[in-house]
């Protein structure tokens, strides 16, 4: 089968998912927003061949896609469902395997997939990729999640009847591409920054996520600024300590240094983890990280809180 014959056999398939539908929720979203995550993290480069790791990196791309879906689905996700299932008979995008090599045909064992070579291929063009998402999207998701979906992959929302008829209805069309903007920068930020925190140099990880969260440096409420040059990774106390004004960065040179609120707070930790000690240190970015914020926006910030 030449490239454009496997091209039309995957455009079908994907349109076709075996997936389940009800009255109350709809078409469930699991297996094509998987596969929107996986086409993210080939084309970032992310995925290399064709081995599919159930990991960190998969888990935190599916989830957040799944908060544009969470208003209808009204439940966190269950990654390992649509991990499994794609491997069964009827969609077999992939073989499934356990942590040790092993053939699995179980959710709670399959931790690894090996992705169907011509698919493989497909899906290391562009132009496939984009083809294939905009299927995902018209396939599977109600208008509003569309126009959600379309915004954070910067894609055309779909020129159809229901889509014009939801696109007459500003206010829900502006909130649904209000929430795709920040599902994308909350995706581009977190990456960007190798999930390091950059008050602290902190990072970990478990197979089901990061511990840093996405901040804006220039409070978004103010800007609606949703480049990721507008954000930090930040653990969840950091982020805290940043939005409260009791730290901010300066530029100096290439460096951002930090200045902590001397006076500002009380603290204590029997550990010696304290702000404090942060203070006039540069802020720590990993060395792969391909992101660094704008100083400009800590301009906002420290004028906010008086620094």
């Amino acid at each position: 089968m030449d490239l454009e014959s496997q091209e039309s056999y995957w455009l079908g398939k994907l349109a076709n998912l075996n997936v389940a539908r009800t009255r109350e929720r709809g078409i469930a979203p699991h297996k094509p927003l998987l596969i929107l995550s996986l086409i993210d993290l080939i084309e970032a480069g992310e995925i290399g061949d064709r081995w599919v790791l159930y990991n960190a990196r998969l888990v935190t791309q599916f989830s957040n896609y799944w908060d544009l879906v969470l208003d209808r689905q009204r439940n966190r996700p269950d990654i390992a469902m649509p991990f499994n299932a794609l491997g069964g008979e009827r969609d077999a995008i992939w073989e499934r395997f356990d942590d040790n090599g092993g053939p699995s045909k179980s959710k709670l064992t399959t931790r690894r997939c090996l992705l169907d070579s011509s698919l493989f291929d497909c899906l290391g063009d562009a132009d496939f990729r984009r083809i294939a998402r905009r299927t995902l999207i018209a396939s599977y998701f109600p208008p509003d999640e569309q126009a959600a979906l379309c915004e954070r992959l910067r894609l055309p929302v779909p020129d159809t009847a229901e889509m014009v008829e939801f696109a007459m209805n500003r206010e829900a069309f502006k909130a649904s591409q209000k929430k795709g903007r920040d599902s994308r920068f909350k995706n581009e930020v977190g990456p960007g920054y190798q999930f390091t925190c950059a008050l602290t140099g902190y990072r970990l990880h478990t197979t089901e996520g990061y511990i840093v969260q996405a901040a804006h440096i220039h409070q978004h409420s103010v800007s609606a600024n949703d480049d990721p040059r507008n954000g930090l990774a930040l653990t969840p106390d950091a982020h805290w300590m940043f939005d409260a004004g009791l730290w901010t960065a300066f530029p100096a040179g290439d460096d951002l240094i930090i200045r902590v609120g001397i006076g500002r707070f009380e603290e204590f930790s029997p550990h010696g983890r304290l702000l404090a000690a942060f203070h006039k240190i540069p802020l720590h970015f990993h060395k792969d990280a391909r992101l660094r914020p704008d100083p400009k926006h800590f301009e906002w910030h420290r004028k906010k809180h008086g620094f």
